[in-house]
């Protein structure tokens, strides 16, 4: 029967009964100042109702949510917290997974979120891509 409760759950009904983040913020040299880094773990914080855990890590900080209700979580207050931790990290993207886990009997949704380097670096000077292909002589 619990089988049955926890794939309800997770595939028929699409709402998990909590929810939790991972947010790794690197802290290297390109990396924005820790003002605006504390901005955004605050952001996060609002979000998680202050159910944070912050730990220093070599060359990062890894945020840390305890799981929240989902009446209580705000999906759309989460989504702006992620846009200013990209706006955060110029030079980055965001690469995100959410994962789905069983626990205690409940179903548990982990946004997992990291910015990384982009493999090939946006232009800064503000011309399009095709202002930079040269055509083919013939």
């Amino acid at each position: 029967m619990q089988f049955v409760k926890r794939f309800w759950n997770r595939h028929v009904r699409g709402r998990p009964d909590e929810y939790q983040a991972y947010v790794s913020l690197p802290t290297s040299d390109d990396a924005p100042s820790f003002g605006e880094v504390h901005d955004c773990i605050e952001r996060l914080e609002h979000v998680f109702e202050g159910r944070l855990d912050v730990y220093a890590r070599v060359r990062r900080l890894a945020v840390v949510s305890d799981p929240v209700p989902a009446d209580r979580f705000d999906a759309d207050a989460f989504e702006a917290a992620l846009e200013s931790l990209e706006d955060c990290y110029e030079t980055r993207s965001l690469a995100r997974l959410e994962k789905r886990r069983s626990s205690d009997g409940r179903v548990v949704k982990t946004h997992v979120v990291v910015p990384v380097k982009p493999l090939f670096p946006r232009d800064r000077t503000g011309g399009s891509d095709e202002s930079r292909v040269e055509p083919i002589a013939e």
